[in-house]
């Protein structure tokens, strides 16, 4: 199912694009899916629902975030970071993976493209701690 990998990216930067410019959520959706000529109907789908989960669970998802990330602030991560986790923490918390690592492991690409080594590390690391979350659940 590629088009929940290619969804995925398409769902943190309209997120990243959200939380840097701060419009409406599905103005954005709409605009990106329009620019960038996404015609495959599942990848628009889960693109639009991930985003949407997402802005569903905003307080729980960063409050998480924030206790994984000992304590740090989610303002205090940079934008790319904190919107592929995000992304992420909505897809395996809310919406439900069948495979963790293949997820987590789309989600570190995304973050090694877009930011590095280094943040790529965090996000796997903070990552792994949701699993052991959803494994105490």
């Amino acid at each position: 199912m590629i088009y929940k990998q290619k969804a995925r990216k398409d769902a943190f930067l309209i997120l990243y694009q959200w939380d840097i410019k701060g419009d409406n959520i599905e103005e954005l959706i709409e605009e990106y899916i329009q620019s960038n000529k996404i015609k495959h109907p599942e990848r628009r789908r889960y693109a639009r629902k991930l985003v949407r989960t997402y802005i569903q669970n905003a307080k729980e998802v960063d409050s998480i975030i924030s206790q994984l990330s000992e304590e740090w602030e989610i303002d205090r991560l940079g934008y790319i970071e904190r919107n592929i986790l995000r992304i992420a923490i909505a897809e395996i918390l809310f919406i439900g993976v069948k495979n963790f690592s293949l997820v987590v492991l789309d989600y570190v690409k995304l973050t090694l493209k877009y930011a590095g080594k280094v943040p790529a590390r965090f996000v796997n690391g903070i990552l792994s701690k949701v699993q052991t979350l959803t494994k105490e659940a």
